[in-house]
């Protein structure tokens, strides 16, 4: 047999054995979803981002609502507009108009801030305005909020997970979550947690003794701090003259 004649059958063997080969369902196929798997957050400045059963703005196909902080995993990404996700919260797949989406890795990539106030609390409002008729939550110290947008020069826009709910809030009653620990040290007794910058018995909510550690949140005040303390899982003031 020549050399030329074996090359040809072992060609037409293997053209054979190809063809005889299945072909799977999408082999071949080139599908776009460039984000598929990815997790992405759901912001909206007020009300809600609808979850539709087709890529249209239509009321009849909502099936269900999504609010800020709300998160959904990206299963098509192919239309310029309107992505196909799946909505953990609600446990239903469906289309979201992609421009209320954005992207989110993990609890760490958030910006999370602490309420401070003296007394009283810091209203959640839905404008960027003193009003009693805005007010839609009250958080109180030691609540904390996700920033969602800090452009504003007094109120900036929140989630606040103990309310579940978004709004505006007067950013001088947010401490940042950077802090630093300190060790308390008292040479008898124990030193006070406190509600408000002030001695007073009236306004202890907690007793820390010394080796107990405090996450220092404010330190701008030159006599009381406030802090966190782990040890009785708690915000309040301290007597900065005993933190080391």
């Amino acid at each position: 047999m020549s050399r030329l004649f074996r090359k040809i059958s072992c060609f037409f063997a293997v053209f054979a054995l190809v063809l005889a080969l299945p072909v799977l369902p999408g082999f071949g196929q080139s599908h776009t979803v460039s984000a598929a798997g990815t997790t992405y957050k759901v912001i909206v400045s007020e009300g809600y981002l609808a979850l539709r059963t087709a890529k249209a703005y239509d009321s009849r196909n909502e099936i269900g609502k999504l609010y800020t902080g709300d998160l959904v995993t990206v299963q098509d990404s192919s239309d310029s507009t309107y992505w196909y996700v799946y909505a953990s919260r609600l446990g239903k797949y469906g289309y979201v108009n992609s421009r209320y989406l954005e992207y989110y890795s993990d609890e760490t990539s958030k910006l999370i801030y602490g309420v401070s106030v003296s007394k009283g609390y810091l209203a959640l409002r839905t404008a960027k305005a003193y009003d009693a008729r805005n007010e839609i939550g009250k958080l109180y110290n030691g609540d904390q909020v996700e920033i969602q947008d800090s452009s504003d020069s007094q109120y900036w826009y929140v989630y606040a997970p103990t309310l579940g709910k978004s709004g505006y809030v007067n950013k001088d009653y947010l401490i940042g979550s950077t802090s630093v620990t300190r060790t308390v040290y008292v040479s008898k007794g124990y030193l006070a947690l406190r509600s408000a910058i002030a001695y007073d018995s009236r306004n202890e909510i907690g007793k820390l003794y010394t080796g107990d550690t405090v996450e220092v949140r404010d330190s701008s005040d030159s006599q009381y701090w406030y802090v966190y303390a782990p040890s009785l899982g708690k915000y309040g003031y301290v007597n900065k003259d005993y933190l080391y």
